[in-house]
């Protein structure tokens, strides 16, 4: 994106009517002499020049034939003082407010430059208002005001930006604006999704974004994911849209696929369990024990069968071939098992390495 012109004086902003009062000085014309040319009084020629009033088009017709200077000049020439004028005014509505919040902002706006999303090479107070279009927000000051209250009630060792964390929101919220998905979200088909889930796992990762996004759409989910910024721990942003389908975003907080995995099916657990509705945006901070407990016992039980999994604990073998059996079994690829056996601590987190996998376009 191209770098747009800032910083300019009130005091560099000139009025096109200075450029008339110029070529009336060179050519020896006088203020009434130039009124009776071009059929106005000599107070509007006046105004003009004072900048009190502005070049309408039917006046620069008249400025061509007394002047011999183009119409289209004198129309640019107020056009471009129309702007000018605007961006100076702008400029004085950026608050001290907005100046700290653009502070905390500085990754989510190197993020959104990457992104073409926001000019480079901006002055700082260029760049908040740049963040406001980019966002949709009259004043980014009040992006702190999207935050739910409990994204605050976290663990003391994780540090909550508020600024940051609504301007996570404010993207979720935007990136939904970009789809529209007519299906509706039916819970009693969410076994399908979770075999149609399954059966993406074992697709090719480089096209796994996409095809979880196709997947998704087709049972009422706009489903997306976005990376997560310093001051923004959230593992993920649900909500529901007014055609009854819900919006799902995943934060891409690690590269390790079991993790990927066990999040996604997490936060289908949010919404089978119904933590969110049309009244309610929820953002998952991990701060409700309760609804965290809940969905973390449907991720388990959807990716791999309580049943069968209980089994496969009493019998003990966890050598990579039974765990590759088992993950067969199971329709998911063994990391998940693996990363099941580390997070219950009967595997230490170093073995079997090498069947571990990381998504390259998730770090």
């Amino acid at each position: 994106m191209a770098v747009k012109k800032t910083g300019i004086s009130r005091d560099l902003i000139f009025h096109p009517g200075e450029t008339i009062a110029e070529l009336l000085e060179e050519r020896g014309i006088t203020q009434a002499e130039l009124a009776a040319q071009t059929g106005v009084s000599p107070a509007f020629i006046s105004n003009v020049i004072k900048g009190k009033k502005d070049i309408s088009a039917k006046f620069a017709f008249a400025l061509e034939y007394a002047l011999d200077v183009p119409k289209t000049f004198w129309m640019n020439l107020q056009a471009n003082y129309d702007a000018e004028l605007l961006e100076f005014n702008e400029m004085q509505t950026i608050t001290n407010e907005e100046r700290e919040a653009r502070k905390a902002l500085n990754e989510f706006v190197k993020y959104l430059r990457q992104k073409g999303k926001m000019p480079v090479g901006e002055s700082r107070d260029a760049s908040i208002l740049s963040l406001r279009k980019a966002l949709k927000f009259s004043n980014i000051a009040n992006l702190k005001n999207i935050v739910p209250e409990g994204a605050f009630r976290m663990a003391t060792n994780t540090t909550v930006d508020p600024y940051v964390m609504g301007a996570w929101i404010r993207l979720c919220q935007l990136v939904s604006d970009d789809t529209e998905i007519t299906t509706r979200f039916e819970p009693d088909k969410v076994d399908e999704l979770v075999e149609t889930l399954k059966n993406n796992m074992l697709k090719d990762e480089a096209n796994l974004p996409q095809a979880l996004r196709n997947t998704m759409s087709g049972y009422g989910i706009d489903f997306a994911l976005l990376r997560n910024f310093r001051g923004a721990p959230v593992q993920g942003y649900i909500s529901q849209k007014n055609n009854g389908v819900y919006q799902m975003v995943l934060t891409l907080r690690g590269s390790f696929a079991d993790i990927f995995w066990f999040s996604l099916f997490h936060e289908l657990g949010h919404i089978m369990n119904g933590d969110v509705g049309k009244s309610v945006k929820f953002v998952d901070v991990g701060s409700d024990e309760e609804k965290e407990k809940k969905a973390d016992q449907f991720a388990s039980d959807r990716l791999l069968s309580p049943d069968d999994y209980n089994k496969f604990i009493k019998n003990g073998n966890f050598d990579i071939e039974s765990i590759q059996a088992f993950a067969l079994s199971q329709k998911v690829m063994p990391y998940i098992v693996i990363g099941r056996l580390q997070k219950e601590k009967r595997l230490s987190y170093n073995s079997y390495s090498g069947y571990k996998m990381r998504y390259k376009w998730a770090k």
